[in-house]
């Protein structure tokens, strides 16, 4: 539990402020990129805030990609939608020769989230050639019970030039979310509360992962204070999807070859 709201708000708005001038970001309507929206528009301004609507299908436009533009709306943030629809097949349909077989629903939901990610740093080259001297940075929406057991896509979502809410539990990132809507800044309506990483229809996190957030914070809180959470199913999840999925939150290593060359 957050003990010091604002004072937190203060230190994230402080670091995006010292990081980048422009923040640009994808809006799912979840609830890590809604609390992203209303951060950067607080630490620059919603001027200087671009979100990107990034629909797949004709159901994300209706249920995901409609609750974030209207929560871009109240923010006053500039927002552009975009469909992913036809770079999502085509990457696909290019995966598929690669194997020569069809791509499964798991790399295939991957592939949404890395055409997003390619889309959000494309568009972040353009704004900078639009604004000569002006920082403009991808910002990643990512939060500390998602990136502890890795449950992103590497090259899609793990990736970004900063993380704000990536030391927050995603009970924090509600707190934080209740405090903006407390604020009068979002509404109750603007809160995802079943989390989604949207990769196929009817996906959600707790019935891919077999928990939720909250029943696997406990768990993440002990391994990182260096304890031995209890022999329990959802303390094995978290300690074998940790072991796996670890590398797509570290640098790429390079090989040591220098004391072969001059």
């Amino acid at each position: 539990m957050i003990k010091d709201i604002c004072g937190l708000i203060s230190a994230i708005c402080q670091e995006l402020r010292s990081f980048t001038d422009i923040a640009v970001f994808g809006m799912s309507g979840g609830a890590d990129s809604t609390l992203v929206a209303a951060l950067c528009s607080e630490a620059l301004g919603a001027e200087n805030v671009k979100s990107l609507h990034m629909p797949y299908n004709e159901l994300d436009k209706e249920t995901f990609n409609s609750r974030s533009m209207s929560a871009a709306k109240r923010l006053g943030i500039g927002a552009k939608f975009i469909s992913i629809g036809a770079i999502a097949e085509a990457l696909n349909a290019a995966v598929a020769q690669v194997a020569d077989t069809p791509t499964s629903q798991l790399n295939a939901g991957n592939g949404r989230s890395r055409a997003r990610m390619t889309l959000l740093y494309g568009a972040s080259a353009a704004l900078a050639e639009a604004n000569p001297g002006k920082r403009v940075r991808v910002i990643g929406t990512g939060n500390l019970s998602e990136d502890y057991i890795g449950y992103d896509t590497k090259g899609g979502d793990a990736l970004a030039d900063i993380f704000p809410i990536g030391e927050l539990f995603k009970s924090e990132v509600y707190q934080l979310l209740e405090h903006f809507r407390d604020a009068g800044k979002l509404d109750e309506d603007h809160i995802d509360r079943v989390p989604s990483a949207g990769l196929w229809d009817g996906q959600t996190d707790e019935d891919e992962l077999g928990f939720s957030y909250y029943e696997m914070e406990p768990v993440i809180r002990q391994l990182l204070n260096g304890d031995t959470p209890p022999d329990a199913p959802v303390s094995k999840l978290v300690q074998d999807m940790r072991a796996a999925n670890k590398h797509k939150h570290e640098a790429p290593p390079s090989i040591v070859l220098r004391n072969f060359c001059d």
